[in-house]
């Protein structure tokens, strides 16, 4: 993969036009824009069919996390906006990722559109509770609930990666969010973070980076330094 291909591009914003607008400028630069809970919920789908018009895939990052049926249906509905990427929670369980995997399937062969890949969500990066070994023993676990279950990958700290890597190889993609480029003076909420070459020497397949680029005064100049922090891997 490219850096280019590495980065997605979180646009946690609430309104259409500003979603537009930085997508607009991140042009050329990154291939995969995350619509989360917040542009989903003020927009709606509209938000996917607009950013996906200007070119981009998209990752779904909603995190379902509920009965098997209900996720079913819900990544059944997100697959036929044709995302190319969709976020469930691990905690949920084996039957219900397995749910999560067959409602996408489903919805993408009614839409006749790739099936989007299931990423779980292991432990959220704003969370500090437990040592790390407990943190990392917990996302292991997780991680094996989601891949027994077909899943295609799994979301989870750049602290992660490599043990993620040592014990599953090449068999999930590691998502990693909470990252923020050397040159960044806080983490903001993320407590469990890392810099993209850190994140990537550790394994991770993409990075999911929001608020040092959406929040840059210039973002395309942002997201031309990060993808420079980030070539080589």
């Amino acid at each position: 993969m490219t850096a280019s291909e590495r980065l997605i591009v979180a646009l946690d914003v609430a309104a259409l036009a500003q979603a537009r607008r930085l997508a607009r400028q991140l042009t050329g630069l990154a291939r995969t824009l995350k619509v989360g809970s917040a542009l989903f919920t003020a927009c709606g789908p509209e938000a996917v069919r607009t950013l996906r018009a200007l070119g981009f895939d998209i990752m779904l990052d909603l995190k379902f996390f509920d009965i098997p049926s209900t996720v079913e249906a819900s990544c059944r509905a997100a697959a036929a906006h044709r995302v190319s990427l969709l976020t469930v929670h691990a905690a949920g369980g084996r039957a219900m990722l397995e749910a999560a995997v067959a409602g996408a399937r489903a919805g993408a062969a009614r839409a006749g559109a790739p099936r989007p890949k299931v990423l779980a969500v292991t432990v959220l990066t704003s969370s500090g509770d437990g040592s790390g070994a407990s943190v990392r023993a917990r996302v292991l676990r997780l991680a094996q609930a989601a891949l027994q279950a077909g899943c295609d990958g799994v979301v989870a700290s750049a602290q992660e990666a490599a043990a993620l890597r040592r014990r599953f190889g090449r068999r999930l993609e590691v998502v990693c969010p909470g990252i923020r480029p050397a040159h960044a003076a806080s983490r903001q909420d993320q407590r469990r973070g890392g810099t993209p070459r850190d994140a990537l020497a550790r394994g991770a397949s993409r990075l999911v980076i929001g608020r040092p680029i959406t929040g840059a005064r210039r973002p395309r100049a942002a997201a031309q330094r990060i993808l420079h922090e980030m070539e080589g891997f």
